[in-house]
């Protein structure tokens, strides 16, 4: 075995050391035999080894004689053409002393070559022959070179040689002390060899160590220079020559054998060999046969033939006295410019040109042309472009055919020009050391035409849309889209040779500067959305733009000065890019995923970062610092934003960049300073990107003008893509550094809006970090049944990774995840420069990782962080060993989302997780809003949270109360997410979803219900779904429309919808669908049984669900035969009743079918009820009767074939049982008594029926019913007066007015009806016991109702007036019931009046039940009573909040809806009943408010003022809570009917809040001082508290809102502080300026001045300046509140209470500020008005509001406001409104005061100095409004 150190060893050959470094000596003291090599041993160090066959004339035999090869310039032709270019520096030296550009950009070119630090130092032994030269001989030599000393030197060597800067290093001598040892000095070989420091890791600096050679080994040296000295020193016939050996130098004293690699033997022969590093053109040459040596001789003859072709034509043209002739022509074309004629090479030329051209650079042969050839190519070539660079090419829109086809004429011209600048840049290419081939001059010429054609053709032509006024030009571009896109094409090739061209040459600055603004600006061209729309094509374009990222990532990897310019030239232009559309993301990756370009040319910029900086040759260059780049005149770009936030984050950049070392630090103190890692720059890159584009999108809203926000969230959208994909490992970083940054926004004391960006992020960064898991749980499952022992070790890793096992070290072995992504990186087939910069970065990740962490042996395995080292310095992935067996793709995403999973942003996951929980608990509303959504993102994609984060639940449940409908809704949102990952989470959340679906929020209801629809369907517990459908049942006749629509929709969704696929009742349905209707109208039945309210819901139900207007009526009508037939299979069948349910309870739910609609039943079916109608035996009994009835009521008079015969015994057992029935089922016989007439025909039974009961009832009309005897009468007079009424109420017996007067002979009347309130008025009377009483003003009502004519009769409508003024509120209430009953069939008349009967219905005559009434009736009685009782009804409801007073609200409400009163009457009762803590009655004003203003807005208006007092009244004297809002949340009492009034114009807005504030001015003589709170001050406070809570809806309403307010504290205040300043406070005009003094005295002098002038001053007088002050101070304070609650400040207020011109948006709602409630400004209120409580409190409230007005408003706001940022409180002025308002008396002076920067102060009082005077002053337990600002939130 033989051993090669790890580490690059210069080898030696023949004794000598082949390396290029300095030489230096340190003796080794390990003593080692060297052993000579033999032949065959020492081959593989020679280049011999590598040429197979050897050919002497590729390789020249080597031999050791000095060569004797002629000069390089063998003629003096030759040696001056090389001498101009210095001859041509003389001379500008000479003229310009060395200033001019030629001259310093030539000697900066030289000084580099000249730094010791970039030039290889090469270091020769002299020959030992020049050294034993004889003494005379050395005398001769001298002589001779002092004789031909060279001339002097000329102006440009000489000022390079003066150059103060440049260092020079002389060797040291060393005098040798014997011949002996001199002589050695010359024969010794110095042996260097290169090992790397333990402690130089990281710079890979490398020290020499030379050992000293052993005796054996200096006689070898000793032996190869003899043989050297015979073969120089001339012929010795004498002297043996001996063959020179080969030596093996010694190992270093400080080598390590861990340094070493061991190589098998067969490697040693078959291993690495010197062709490794031949050059690669030797290689290429040394490799080809005849064939091919003669096929590239072929190449380069055809090649100079068409040269010499070309320069013939050329000369045939230049010379004028020769016609250029045919042969010319074919070469060259002439194109007129301007009226001159510009030569080009033809097309056809150019393409054979550029095919030769091509071909001699693949076959490595052009240098067998001469460079003149060259030379003079480029010029003509140069030409093309120089001539046409003023050719006008811009389209223009207005142009025509014939202004088209000229511009094409010119665009083929510029075609031909881009084809001779490939030829110009490929001639650079293969020439690259020929610097006049690559001059400044003609690149930037190539550059400048090349960005004239992109844009003055191509970025246009891309731009042009077929909609816009360019449609003219899009269609003539359409026509001739193939020559356009040739130069598409030609433009495309020409930015590819530059990119090859930047990476192999070094090219001149401004170069580097043209090529980056037109590459930069091709990358924000918005491209066409779909193909129709582009001329050129999308993808075309796109590949062009790709070309330019690659030029952008070419130069920002080759020059590290431009790295900055480059991001900020980039990010600046970041808002170009389209934020909507395709066109946002057109940039394909391999495995099909869109993305943006910019995203993409981001991460390939950081990823850049990472790898070395390279020079032309490959080698490294050091990093500029910061410092050093900010220096560069292009690192101070011009397009970066107006704002210096740009520069200071470059500044804060440069700030995190390590330092340089001092000039003067050492050679060996730099070797040894580590150098930094290459991943730190690009974290550092990563960090300024993330934080320029948050700055920036902090600033901005999604719905705002500037598009940050969503380019933002596009680009994270693609890192997001970018995260599992192994050729964009830098994403990864980008995201690293997103983290960093958004994890110390929400940590910092942020605003709302960066919060909730930030939250925002967090939650999809959350999301991405799961779903990437989630897909490597997919690939680790996909490769389970592969066999590969990388499969398995990769699916260990994961295994462990989810156990939460997995060690760093298991991941960096060298053969783990990292190395088996880089073998399937460097194995693919790509582009090239993506994936290699992929290649470099995840290198330099490797490295960096296994540098930094500490980890023991794995196996016979450590950590490769030295060999990884050596890579990334070389750039290139090259394992010494390939062992490693091919890589699939799926191992390679497997590996690579091991190690990503691995990385500081994956494990920011738990972080992220806590960050969002605890951010659920924030005071800031949106901020719990936003973090509810992140979290329920992230519950998507990975469901486990709820296990990892058991503190969910608890938060969720908390969240469901909160005060914000926002954070409510987010909060249902999530439960949903949480339920459905986690169904028995239904349990814990289910109370919370119940309670929101009575939300006040819409979007919380409905939520709430779609929720409970889905729980419904999934769950089977019977009481968890009864509680959901009552819930739902509930919300179908809410007043919001869009609340009764979702309810209906989901209960028809839960009941009806499963079953529509049965086309009829007699369908063969199945089992499982026989026990779900079963089941459903088990739940219907146990529903209806809860209370009438849930019963008459199901109704409403049923009927809305078969209206004819509904989509599904057919279906919902087939569905409920089904329900109905299986309701009486259940009834037949009692053993099948559901559990808990009885026979009635199943007869009373088809009621509800039977109301809604008849023809549901069938005649068979009612003959199954009539068995329940004829025995009555117990209660039950009566319950069961009552839904029987129903049902045949109902279906009687639609069913028509049902049989007499039943009809008969249903009507004879009826007959039978009446005196058996209660009230409600008595009213229900009565009706189907009736229709049972009015199909039989036989009216004589209930006539007989009613007159026997009317005939009892004139008995007892006699009786004394109060008398204790009589409790018997009583029972039976309530019994007859029931059965009287009930028939009264449904039959009509008008007809059968004969059969009346016979059975009762003294009656001789014209109305049966008539005759029948008659009998029952008498007990109707006060003189009545209650009972009795009741039931006979219901009775009577009940007739009236059918019989509207009655309510004129003066007698009863004395009794109902009677029971309206004097009753109980029960009695009342019986009386305020049929008037509600009344309206309410008036008003079903007059809808259904124009409804078509439904099929099959039986048309009855119009009126009740076949009867007739004339509509005048109908109309007198509803006129009668609302005109009448209307002021006794309206007084009753706003008596209380009981049930008296809910059913006069909705008397008030129909009595309205029927236009039957002025609105004027009860619009003040409406408002006041609209302030109802009973919610029922406030609905119902509300509606009946809306309804009246929405119908009367201008009528209504001049009421509002009287409603508010009259709302006012209502709360002191019925609720008894005068304040104006109610907490939790804060909301204003008024609130109804300001949304009402916000219906309305601004105008009529504007003049609401005038007139509402101007209730608040007062006169303060008149002011009302009676009770413990005077009466005046409660009524303010009400309306003042009203307007704090008020719900604005518009920026300029609420602006005229603060004006009106800030005008009655100026105008009224300034005469209550005024008088509290002479009378209270004691202070004068002439004396309240007067200096003070010393402080202790000057309070003194005012407390003497205060208890002097308080005796003065009556107790009354003190209470009604603090009470006018406090009312004042209470509405500055609500004023204050109001500007922080919507963050208004003074500047967006003009004094005409408008917004300022500047402000945006006046006619949108503002925005609330988050985290600020009521809760201070209410208790600041209260804190006022206890004042009054004491003496003391009042002179503390006095004073206050005092120094409120007496403060300088200029002064404040310049010494306080500016320092904390904040928009204090003005103080009042009187001007500050021309708003109307109506004038206040009192003791205000008549003129109000004006002021103009001036305070309002004491009347008359001159001009103060700024600031408040010198009051006296007292420290109060609370601080004033306008100190402590901020707390009134």
């Amino acid at each position: 075995m033989f051993e090669s150190p790890k580490r690059h060893r210069a080898p030696y050959v023949n004794g000598h050391n082949q390396s290029n470094g300095p030489s230096g000596g340190l003796k080794s003291t390990r003593p080692r035999q060297p052993r000579l090599l033999n032949v065959d041993e020492a081959l593989q160090y020679s280049p011999f080894s590598s040429i197979v066959p050897f050919n002497p004339n590729i390789v020249p035999m080597p031999h050791a004689e000095v060569s004797n090869s002629g000069p390089i310039l063998s003629s003096p032709s030759d040696r001056e053409t090389a001498r101009q270019p210095l001859n041509l520096l003389d001379s500008d030296v000479t003229k310009t002393q060395g200033s001019s550009s030629l001259v310093q950009n030539t000697l900066g070119v030289v000084k580099g070559y000249l730094d010791s630090s970039q030039v290889t130092e090469f270091k020769f032994k002299e020959p030992q022959y020049r050294s034993r030269c004889p003494p005379n001989e050395k005398m001769q030599s001298k002589s001779t070179k002092r004789a031909n000393a060279p001339p002097e030197l000329g102006p440009f060597a000489t000022m390079l040689l003066e150059l103060p800067e440049m260092e020079y290093r002389y060797p040291t001598p060393t005098s040798p002390k014997s011949p002996l040892a001199k002589r050695e000095q010359y024969e010794e070989p110095v042996h260097t060899e290169y090992k790397l420091s333990s402690t130089q890791n990281k710079g890979h600096l490398l020290t020499p160590t030379t050992p000293e050679p052993n005796m054996i080994n200096r006689a070898a040296f000793a032996q190869n220079a003899r043989a050297s000295d015979a073969h120089f020193s001339g012929p010795k016939t004498q002297q043996t020559i001996h063959t020179p050996v080969v030596l093996v130098p010694p190992l270093s004293a400080k080598s390590r054998p861990s340094e070493y690699v061991t190589f098998k033997d067969d490697q040693l022969m078959n291993g690495v060999r010197g062709a490794e590093v031949l050059d690669p053109l030797i290689a290429h040459l040394a490799g080809q046969d005849c064939e091919q040596r003669a096929a590239a001789d072929h190449a380069s003859s055809n090649f100079q033939r068409m040269l010499q072709a070309i320069f013939e034509a050329d000369e045939q043209v230049r010379d004028n006295s020769i016609v250029p002739s045919s042969e010319a022509s074919q070469y060259f074309s002439w194109i007129d410019h301007d009226g001159d004629q510009i030569r080009m090479l033809t097309p056809a030329v150019l393409v054979k040109l550029d095919s030769a051209l091509e071909k001699v650079i693949a076959v490595a042969r052009l240098s067998d042309i001469p460079k003149d050839d060259f030379y003079r190519l480029q010029s003509l070539c140069e030409k093309s472009m120089t001539g046409l660079q003023s050719s006008e090419l811009s389209i223009d829109s207005a142009w025509g055919g014939d202004d088209f086809a000229a511009w094409l004429q010119r665009a083929s011209s510029a075609e031909i020009a881009l084809r001779s600048a490939r030829i110009v840049v490929k001639i650079m290419l293969g020439l690259p050391q020929e610097k006049q081939l690559s001059s400044e001059e003609i690149l930037q010429n190539v550059v400048d035409y090349l960005n004239k054609v992109m844009t003055s053709i191509i970025i246009p032509i891309v731009e042009i849309r077929p909609k816009d006024s360019a449609s003219d030009i899009f269609d003539l571009a359409c026509a001739h889209k193939k020559e356009i896109n040739q130069l598409l094409h030609q433009a495309n090739k020409v930015m590819r040779l530059l990119v090859r061209l930047l990476s192999k040459t070094d090219i001149a600055e401004s170069v580097i500067t043209a090529l980056e603004f037109f590459a930069i600006r091709s990358l924000f061209v918005e491209n066409a959305q779909t193909e129709k729309d582009s001329i050129l094509g999308i993808q075309k374009f796109e590949g062009l733009r790709r070309t330019a990222m690659d030029i952008i990532t070419e130069i920002f990897s080759r020059y590290s000065e431009q790295r900055t310019f480059v991001f900020d030239e980039i990010l600046a232009s970041f808002q170009k890019l389209p934020t909507k559309g395709q066109n946002a993301r057109q940039y394909k990756l391999s495995d099909g995923t869109n993305i943006q370009l910019v995203s993409a040319l981001i991460v390939r910029l950081i990823q850049t970062s990472a790898a070395p900086v390279k020079d032309a040759l490959g080698k490294a260059k050091p990093r500029l610092t910061r410092k050093q780049i900010g220096t560069h005149s292009v690192s101070q770009p011009s397009s970066v934003d107006e704002d210096s936030s740009s520069e200071n984050m470059r500044e804060s950049r440069a700030s995190e960049a390590p330092s340089d070392c001092s000039a003067d630090e050492s050679d060996d103190a730099a070797k040894q300073r580590p150098k930094p890692d290459t991943t730190d720059q690009a974290a550092k890159d990563a960090q300024y990107v993330i934080r320029y584009l948050v700055r920036r999108a902090m600033t901005a809203s999604k719905g705002g003008d500037q598009p940050h926000r969503h380019l933002l969230d596009l680009f994270a959208e693609d890192l997001f893509a970018l995260l599992g994909n192994q050729e964009w490992p830098a994403a990864e970083l980008l995201l690293r550094a997103m983290v960093s940054t958004m994890v110390g926004i929400t940590e910092n004391k942020s605003t709302a809006p960066a919060k909730n960006m930030a939250l925002e992020l967090l939650g999809l960064m959350g999301s991405a970090i799961s779903e990437l898991v989630a897909s490597t749980q997919n690939l680790a499952r996909s490769l389970e049944n592969q066999e590969s022992p990388i499969s398995g070790h990769l699916r260990q890793i994961f295994d462990d990774y989810l156990d939460g096992s997995l060690q760093t070290s298991e991941l960096l072995i060298w053969d783990g995840p990292y190395r088996v992504v880089l073998e399937y990186l460097a194995s693919i087939d790509s582009d090239g420069m993506p994936t290699r910069g992929a290649q470099l970065y995840y290198l330099a990740l490797w490295a960096k990782n296994a540098s930094s962490t500490q980890i023991a042996e794995h196996g016979k395995e450590k950590l490769p962080a030295n060999r990884l080292r050596k890579m990334l310095v070389s750039s290139t992935w090259n394992p010494s060993d390939s062992s490693m067996e091919s890589i699939s793709k799926g191992q390679c995403r497997l590996a690579y989302a091991l190690t990503v999973l691995s990385l500081p942003f994956c494990r920011h996951f738990d972080k992220i997780l806590k960050i969002l929980l605890d951010s659920i608990t924030s005071e800031q509303t949106t901020v719990r809003t936003r973090s509810l959504k992140s979290v329920t993102q992230m519950l998507e994609k990975d469901p486990s949270l709820l296990d990892r984060a058991p503190n969910v639940k608890t938060l969720l449940i908390k969240c469901a109360s909160d005060a914000s409908p926002m954070v409510r809704d987010s909060t249902l949102m999530l439960m949903g997410k949480c339920i459905q990952q986690k169904p028995t989470l239904e349990q814990d959340f289910f109370r919370s979803i119940v309670s929101l679906a009575g939300d006040s929020a819409i979007s919380v209801r409905k939520r709430s219900m779609k929720l409970l629809k889905e729980i419904f369907v999934r769950n089977k517990r019977k009481d968890m779904k009864i509680v959901i459908a009552e819930c739902l049942l509930q919300s179908i006749d809410d007043p919001e429309k869009g609340i009764s629509e979702t309810a209906n929709q989901l209960l028809e969704e839960i009941w009806f919808s499963p079953f529509w696929k049965y086309s009829d009742v007699t369908a063969d349905v199945t089992i499982q669908d026989r026990l779900t209707l079963k089941e459903h109208l088990g739940l219907m039945t146990s529903i209806a049984q809860r209370n009438d309210r849930m019963l008459s819901a199901l109704v409403s139900l049923t009927q809305g669900l078969l209206k004819g207007s509904t989509k599904a009526a057919e279906s919902n009508f087939r569905v409920c035969r089904m329900l109905v037939s299986t309701g009486f299979d259940i009834m037949i069948d009692p053993e099948a009743l559901p559990e808990g349910l009885e026979q009635k309870n199943i007869v009373q739910s088809l009621t509800i079918f039977a109301k809604a609609d008849a023809r549901l039943f069938d005649p068979e079916q009612l003959q199954h009820l009539q068995p329940y109608i004829t025995n009555l035996a117990n209660p039950d009994d009566c319950s069961l009767l009552r839904s029987v009835v129903i049902i045949f009521r109902c279906v009687l008079s639609v069913v028509p074939t049902i049989q007499q015969t039943l009809l008969r015994e249903v009507q004879q057992a009826l007959l039978v049982n009446v005196s058996k029935l209660g009230k409600k089922e008595l009213i229900e016989v009565a009706a189907c008594l009736w229709t049972l007439n009015g199909v039989l025909k036989n009216p004589e039974r209930l006539t007989r029926l009613v007159a026997s009961i009317l005939k009892n009832l004139l008995g007892l009309k006699s009786k004394d019913m109060l008398a204790p005897s009589e409790k018997d009468n009583v029972r039976r007079a309530r019994k007859y007066i029931q059965i009287a009424g009930a028939f009264g109420n449904h039959c009509d017996f008008e007809g059968q007015l004969a059969e009346f007067r016979q059975a009762l002979p003294p009656w001789n009347g014209k109305s049966v009806s008539g005759l029948i309130i008659d009998s029952i008025k008498p007990f109707a009377s006060n003189k009545q016991p209650a009972v009795l009483r009741v039931d006979a003003l219901n009775s009577i009502g009940q007739i009236c109702q059918s019989f509207p004519h009655h309510f004129h009769q003066p007698d009863i409508s004395s009794d109902f007036q009677q029971v309206l003024v004097q009753g109980q509120p029960d009695v009342q209430n019986i009386v305020l019931s049929n008037f509600r009953d009344f309206f309410a069939s008036q008003e079903a008349q007059s809808s259904n009046k124009n409804e078509p009967p439904k099929a099959g219905e039986i048309v009855m005559a119009s009126g009740k039940l076949g009867g007739s009434m004339k509509a005048s009736e109908s109309d007198g009685a509803s006129a009668l009573i609302a005109q009448r009782f209307l002021h006794n009804v309206l007084a009753i409801a706003v008596s209380s909040q009981g049930e008296s007073a809910l059913t006069a609200a909705k008397v008030v409400a129909s009595i309205n809806r029927q236009g039957l009163v002025h609105p004027k009457e009860s619009g003040p009762a409406l408002v006041a009943l609209e302030t109802s803590s009973n919610p029922e009655i406030a609905n119902v004003a509300f509606e009946a408010h809306r309804d009246l203003h929405q119908q009367h807005e201008s009528m209504f208006e001049r009421e509002y003022m009287r409603a508010i007092v009259e709302a006012y009244r209502y709360q002191k004297d019925v609720v008894e809570d005068t304040l104006g809002y109610r907490a939790a949340p804060y909301t204003s009492k008024l609130h109804s009917t300001f949304e009402i009034i916000k219906s309305s114009k601004a105008k009529y807005q504007k003049k609401f809040i005038s007139n509402y504030c101007s209730k608040i001015d007062f006169e303060v003589d008149k002011l009302d001082l009676s009770g413990d709170v005077p009466a005046s001050l409660r009524f303010a406070r009400f309306l003042i508290e009203n307007l704090a809570f008020f719900d604005y809806g518009r920026v300029d309403e609420l602006l005229h809102t603060l004006t009106c307010m800030e005008k009655i504290v100026a105008d009224t205040g300034s005469s209550i502080a005024h008088s509290i300043n002479t009378e209270i406070l004691g202070f004068r005009v002439d004396t309240l300026f007067q200096p003070a003094g010393d402080s202790g005295v000057g309070e003194e002098q005012a407390t003497s001045h205060e208890a002097a002038a308080t005796e003065n001053v009556t107790a009354p007088r003190i209470r009604q300046l603090t009470t006018a002050s406090i009312i004042l101070s209470c509405l500055w304070d609500t004023r204050t509140f109001l500007r922080r609650l919507y963050g208004l400040s003074s500047t967006q207020q003009t004094k005409d209470g408008k917004a300022n011109g500047k402000m945006k948006d006046v006619n949108k709602a503002p925005t609330k500020t988050s985290g600020i409630t009521g809760d201070k400004v209410a208790a600041g209120i209260e804190l006022r008005v206890q004042s009054l409580q004491s003496s003391e409190g009042m002179l503390r409230q006095c004073k206050e509001f005092v120094a409120l007005l007496s403060v300088d408003d200029e002064f404040r706001v310049a010494a306080e406001g500016e320092e904390d940022g904040l928009d204090r409180p003005r103080t009042p002025s009187g001007d500050e409104a021309d708003t109307p308002m109506p004038t206040s008396g009192g003791s205000r002076p008549s003129n109000t005061m004006k002021r103009k920067r001036s305070s309002v102060s004491v009347a008359g009082t001159p001009h103060k100095k700024r600031g408040r005077p010198s009051l006296p002053r007292r420290k109060s337990s609370r601080k004033s409004m306008e100190d402590n600002d901020e707390d009134w939130g």
